[in-house]
C-alpha cells in the first residue's frame, strides 16, 4: 500500500536528530562563523602539521580541529602570550626616532 500523499499524513517524518548529529551541526556552524571573522591564513602562529592536527607556534599547543584552535586563540593563555611577546618586541626594538636637527634662527 502506498502511504504517501494521504490526508493527515506527516511529511518529513524522518525522526528527531540524535544528540551527536545536532552537536556536530552546532560545531560546524560555530566553525563557519569563526572562520568568517578570523582568517587562519593570515595568522602567523597557526600551523597544520603532517599528522593533520593544528599547532599554535606561540603557545606550543596541539589542537585536533580548527574550532579548538580558534577557541584557544580567545583564551587566557594565548592572550597572555601575545601580550608577553608584544612587550618583549617593544623592549628589544631599537628606538627609531629621527634625530632632531638643531634649529637655527636668523
Amino acid at each position: 500500500m502506498d502511504f504517501q500523499n494521504r490526508p493527515g499524513g506527516k511529511t518529513g517524518g524522518g525522526g528527531v536528530a540524535s544528540w551527536s548529529e545536532s552537536n556536530r551541526d552546532r560545531r560546524e556552524r560555530l566553525r563557519q562563523l569563526a572562520l568568517e571573522t578570523i582568517d587562519l591564513n593570515k595568522d602567523p602562529y597557526f600551523m597544520k602539521n603532517h599528522l593533520g592536527s593544528y599547532e599554535c607556534k606561540l603557545c606550543l599547543t596541539l589542537h585536533n580541529n580548527e574550532g579548538s584552535y580558534l577557541a584557544h586563540t580567545q583564551g587566557k593563555k594565548h592572550q597572555a602570550n601575545l601580550a608577553r611577546r608584544a612587550a618583549k618586541e617593544a623592549k628589544e626594538a631599537p628606538q627609531t626616532l629621527a634625530p632632531e636637527k638643531p634649529k637655527v634662527e636668523p
